[in-house]
């Protein structure tokens, strides 16, 4: 049984159709990135699957159950959710805000617990932003608060880890030490599901991928045969050849754009 069973998705938001008649199953303990050029229905996608919108046709299946049926914690259990922005309401220290991810397995008004800390501590330790705990959230930088978000995510403990473009304001070490990470998780069993800008990072770290354009689905399946040239043109309208290389024993595809034309 897939995690998560999307049939005949569509959705219209003020009369304009941002996603026709999507069908794709999301496999378990894998990396599924969603790629697609701006405006192609990449986050919308997320947020249906996260039942923060409504689809206007279509259903969604998460672990066997129709999300519509689902209870909100029930879903907050299975389903952890990195947004692409977050604006902050409050200066709370980062643990504050890492620990907040335990909320789902507590009672409105509880206290969180030491085992709630020790587990956002952990996910801090993770990430390698431990240093950070005591430390204003608002005060951090851009990438340092995607992290945050990250480590707070871990924190909730989910079967399926949602991800709109995770690497977006990082720089490029932890860039790599985040879909380094993805990969870990996934070995561990989470089901991993993400947007991206960059096919490249899907090549390296992706077992399946899926292509939008439009709010159309275009292709979906294993990476290596999903990101090919064509479907790279296809999609984006830019001539980008896949190449192979060859790092010592290890070998694996990345992407080098056509800069002549």
């Amino acid at each position: 049984m897939a995690p998560v069973s999307i049939e005949n998705l569509s959705f219209s938001y003020n009369g304009h159709q941002v996603l026709r008649q999507v069908s794709i199953q999301i496999q378990k303990g894998l990396i599924t990135t969603i790629l697609g050029p701006n405006g192609s229905g990449k986050t919308t996608l997320l947020k249906l699957i996260l039942g923060l919108l409504t689809p206007n046709q279509g259903t969604i299946s998460v672990a066997g159950q129709n999300l519509k049926d689902m209870p909100p914690r029930e879903k907050a259990r299975i389903l952890a959710y990195v947004p692409q922005k977050h604006v902050p309401a409050f200066s709370y220290p980062v643990i504050e805000v890492v620990a907040m991810g335990r909320h789902p397995y507590s009672s409105v008004f509880a206290r969180t617990g030491d085992k709630d800390i020790e587990i956002a501590r952990a996910s801090l330790e993770r990430l390698k932003i431990d240093h950070l705990q005591d430390r204003p959230y608002t005060e951090l930088s851009g990438g340092e608060q995607q992290l945050v978000l990250i480590a707070r995510a871990l924190t909730q403990q989910a079967e399926i880890l949602i991800l709109d473009e995770p690497v977006s304001g990082l720089d490029y070490g932890n860039q790599v030490m985040l879909l380094k990470q993805l990969k870990s998780l996934a070995y561990e069993g989470v089901t991993c599901i993400n947007t991206s800008h960059f096919p490249e990072h899907a090549l390296w770290t992706s077992d399946e991928a899926i292509f939008l354009r439009n709010g159309e689905l275009i292709a979906g399946g294993k990476t290596d045969e999903i990101i090919t040239s064509e479907n790279l043109e296809r999609v984006y309208q830019r001539k980008i050849s896949v190449i192979e290389f060859k790092n010592g024993e290890k070998t694996g595809k990345t992407c080098i754009p056509d800069f002549t034309g």
